[in-house]
């Protein structure tokens, strides 16, 4: 059993090294680091399908080609179509949130009363409500102060064009990338790599790939019954509780909270909170007993609060990149780490048996 082992050699002291020296460089450079993740990300999203394709005869960068084009096609309908509305739901909301706060306020005042709680929220209103008044100009000033920004602007156009280059090129040459990695680890260890990512990619393939469409039937449906419910904003809602549902019951219950109590303080009444809550539950109810265990499957066998915890270090210390990064690296050193503990509880079951 020599998983564990580590001999203090010049050769091993200097890997070390370089590899906290490559840590620390990484964490320098997170825009870098963003780019080639979410481009490497992406690949990693569409390698199958390329695959597929090259399968029935289509040259694999014909393949790539026509992906382009289709996502080319869908963001010219989402920006065209949906983008304004979701800017116009955001200034409708920045604007209504001091009558808002205003209602939650005074209706939490009421409940207070009735049931004898002695909680004056006087002094709570006198210093938030100003504040709440300034954040839609302060958050829409900010917006354009960045988008005056020249500099700002020039260097966002040049990162964002950067990742479809980049992802065209990974897809590229994905199974070479593969396969190079595989003739790096292999030998060079007494851990068998190439077998442990064979076994944790079919989980993480399917998981980052189920939890992209997941997210995609969240957004929709919580949409779906926002609009039904007649709550605003419902698309910009729909489509940050979609998002945020890639990390565990956030995105729930963000959405949530924050349709009830716009529901609450747009219609004063006790229907249209019914509606909210009984259109999440559904919608909570199929995803969690059909649209996950079919889609997503078999799942990382992290626990949701290591989730969590692999998002936040990654994100602390490389950005979103880091973010990327955290679950395949989790993932990878749980699979590792569950062969090491049935290694040792192999020998010792062994030696037992022998004694």
């Amino acid at each position: 059993m020599n998983i564990m082992k580590f001999d203090f050699t010049v050769k091993n002291i200097v890997i070390v090294v370089g590899l906290a020296v490559v840590v620390l460089l990484l964490i320098k450079l997170q825009t870098l680091v963003t780019i080639f993740a979410v481009s490497f990300f992406l690949a990693y999203l569409f390698d199958p399908l390329i695959n597929w394709f090259e399968g029935k005869k289509v040259p694999r960068y014909l393949s790539i080609i026509l992906l382009y084009a289709v996502i080319v096609f869908v963001s010219v309908l989402f920006f065209g179509s949906l983008v304004p509305v979701i800017y116009q739901e955001s200034v409708h909301l920045a604007d209504a949130l001091p009558a808002y706060s205003q209602k939650l306020f005074s209706l939490v005042d009421m409940l207070t009363d009735r049931f004898g709680i002695d909680i004056s929220f006087e002094d709570i209103q006198q210093q938030v409500l100003p504040k709440l008044t300034g954040i839609g100009t302060t958050l829409l000033s900010s917006a354009e102060g960045v988008m005056k920004s020249v500099n700002t602007v020039v260097s966002l156009m040049l990162n964002i064009a950067l990742i479809p280059i980049l992802t065209f090129y990974f897809l590229k040459d994905f199974s070479s990338i593969k396969n190079k990695m595989f003739d790096k680890f292999s030998g060079a260890s007494s851990i068998d790599y190439p077998k442990h990512f064979m076994h944790f990619n079919s989980l993480l393939s399917r998981y980052f790939r189920g939890q992209v469409l997941v997210a995609i039937f969240l957004g929709v449906s919580y949409t779906i019954v926002l609009l039904i419910a007649g709550v605003k904003p419902a698309i910009l809602l729909g489509l940050i509780s979609g998002v945020l549902s890639i990390v565990p019951y956030l995105g729930f219950m963000i959405g949530f909270s924050a349709s009830l109590m716009l529901a609450v303080v747009q219609y004063g009444d006790f229907l249209h909170p019914i509606m909210v809550i009984a259109g999440f539950s559904v919608v909570q109810a199929l995803e969690s007993n059909y649209v996950t265990p079919k889609i997503v499957g078999e799942s990382l066998g992290l626990h949701p609060t290591a989730v969590i915890f692999a998002l936040m270090a990654g994100g602390s210390l490389m950005g979103i990149g880091g973010m990327i990064i955290a679950l395949p690296v989790a993932s990878f050193i749980k699979v590792v780490g569950d062969e090491y503990l049935n290694r040792i509880k192999t020998e010792k079951s062994d030696k037992a048996a022998k004694a």
